[in-house]
């Protein structure tokens, strides 16, 4: 049991670190600024962020409960 609270304690902490990372490379690739000049919140930017930072701690999950489990001995 404690494999799994520290795999999901530390995809966690990289899902939270990765959204902002993420988030702020996509505002760079696809700034949200129209053509008036102001600024919005990018629902679009925000969702992509979300989604690579899901799919980057079930990675981290995963391979951090294969790293810490025991290998089988027969």
């Amino acid at each position: 049991m404690r494999i799994y609270l520290t795999s999901l304690l530390l995809s966690l902490i990289i899902m939270l670190s990765s959204t902002v990372v993420n988030y702020n490379i996509i505002d760079c690739l696809d700034p949200p600024v129209p053509s008036d000049g102001h600024h919005y919140m990018p629902n679009e930017n925000i969702a992509n962020s979300l989604f690579l930072s899901f799919v980057l701690g079930a990675v981290v999950f995963i391979s951090a409960v294969r790293i810490q489990r025991q290998p089988y001995r027969k």
